[in-house]
Order: structure tokens, then C-alpha cells, then sequence
């Protein structure tokens, strides 16, 4: 009877969350071998229970788990997709390749829905639920939150475009 509804996060608090957040990513995207090639890790599983903040504000990345590296399997077993389906990308749902791309649209939806303090793509089925990040239009941030900077704005849009080439090339761009 006490509980406290959040009506919004400050925005200045989610871009600091999601830019260490995005720093934290390109530092996997960017592991490298013993012998210098790049691993071409993509995290899989980018979503709210596998992003901490500590005590002092610092954001850490957790559950490398399913992560995958170049040459590494993308399944569990034959059709079973890793990864939270509500954060998945539209070619993690599809079955095409990753890359860190799809990690860059995975933090996306976990930013839009700090800013929204809504659900962004899930729904009462799977089905639905990747129906919603392949097909159905993506709700404008503005509707929800008419005061984030245009900045922020553009950020998300393009970080949540559905073909990987019109999404940042890297998390820390």
C-alpha cells in the first residue's frame, strides 16, 4: 500500500548507465587471442537482469554465458535460440548471423524501456513477442518521454533499427 510507482528515470542516469554499459560491450567486442585475432565475441543475452549497477555507480556487465565467439556454435541444440526473447534482435529471432550489432539493438530495447518505464517488445507469446521486434512499428520514444534530448533520441532510433546496417557499427560508437 506503500509502493512507490516510478513514473520516469532521469535521463541523464540512463545515458550514464547505457554508455558504460556500451563501453563494457565493445570491450568484449574488441577480445582478441593470444596470437591478436579478434574473437568476435557477441554477448547473446544483453538485458536487464545481466546489467548491475554496484553501490558506487559503476556498470557491470554480467552473464558472458551464452556469449559466442567466431567459430562458436549460435545454438543450444537444434532450434532452440539462446537469449531472453523480449531482447533478442530482429536476425537473433531470424536465425542469421550476429555480430556485435545485435548486442548494440539488445541494449537499445533495455534503454528504451528505462526511458519509458514500459515494455518495449514482449508480449503473451514468443510468437508475439518476435512478431513485435520483427514487424510491428517500434513506439516513438517521444510519445512517452517528450522531454529527452534529441541526442538521446537519435541514439535510440538508430540503435534500434531493424537492418544491422543502419544500426552504430560498434557499441562505443
Amino acid at each position: 500500500q506503500n509502493a512507490v510507482v516510478l513514473s520516469h528515470f532521469d535521463d541523464r542516469v540512463v545515458a550514464g548507465i547505457i554508455v558504460q554499459a556500451c563501453e563494457g560491450l565493445h570491450a568484449a567486442h574488441e577480445a582478441k587471442s593470444p596470437d591478436g585475432t579478434l574473437l568476435n565475441v557477441v554477448h547473446r543475452d544483453v538485458s536487464p537482469p545481466n546489467i548491475m549497477v554496484t553501490s558506487d555507480g559503476l556498470v557491470k556487465l554480467l552473464d558472458f554465458g551464452i556469449a559466442k565467439a567466431r567459430g562458436a556454435n549460435s545454438r543450444t541444440r537444434t532450434g532452440t535460440v539462446k537469449g531472453k526473447n523480449a531482447y533478442m534482435s530482429p536476425e537473433q529471432i531470424l536465425g542469421k548471423p550476429l555480430d556485435r550489432r545485435s548486442d548494440v539493438f539488445a541494449l537499445a530495447i533495455v534503454m528504451y524501456e528505462m526511458l519509458a518505464i514500459k515494455r518495449l517488445f514482449h508480449r503473451d507469446s514468443d510468437f508475439l513477442t518476435f512478431k513485435a521486434i520483427t514487424e510491428e512499428p517500434i513506439p516513438e520514444i517521444r510519445d512517452r518521454r517528450p522531454d529527452i534530448p534529441a541526442a538521446l533520441r537519435a541514439a535510440l532510433t538508430q540503435s534500434l533499427a531493424r537492418d544491422p546496417g543502419g544500426r552504430f557499427p560498434t557499441a562505443k560508437a
